[in-house]
């Protein structure tokens, strides 16, 4: 989220200033949904106050910056799997015709963002080692936060 912030320091002019400060993580919400309890991602201090749903707007980037800086693992994840897994299953598609088999997620390879939805790339464990572009609907949360862990563990290494 972006926080709006129209405070100006005596002796400068507004249209040099930002008016949009973050991004920050809502760490919490109000009951009636209208105050928000939030964190800045790069220092990770929280505002004394809440901030009413007015000030805030949607800011859409890589959640990775954000686990990086702070050591944040996703839930219900290890660093590493067991070597004899197989994580997850999915059909596949050929070039022209639609094949009724099904076969195990071998790993996620990238990630790219269209309109609101997420899309993985996704390298199947058949005979050809196929790849597709699948929605994140149809891969499971525990191979998509394993993407994010492994992604983690190649900047760091």
């Amino acid at each position: 989220m972006l926080l709006h912030y129209d405070v100006v320091k005596p002796g400068e002019s507004p249209k040099f200033q930002k008016s949009w400060r973050g991004p920050y993580l809502v760490t919490s919400r109000s009951d009636d949904g209208l105050l928000y309890r939030i964190r800045h991602c790069a220092t990770g201090k929280e505002p004394k106050a809440a901030v009413h749903a007015n000030r805030l707007k949607l800011y859409q980037d890589d959640r990775d910056c954000f686990h990086l800086r702070h050591n944040i693992k996703p839930q219900n994840v290890t660093q590493s799997a067991a070597p004899d897994a197989q994580p997850v299953t999915s059909p596949t598609v050929s070039d022209t015709t639609v094949d009724d088999t099904w076969y195990a997620l071998d790993t996620l390879l990238r990630h790219k963002r269209i309109g609101n939805k997420d899309y993985y790339l996704v390298k199947w464990l058949d005979p050809k080692a196929s790849q597709t572009w699948e929605p994140s609907e149809n891969i499971t949360q525990f191979a998509i936060d394993q993407f994010y862990v492994q992604r983690c563990a190649k900047t760091k290494g």
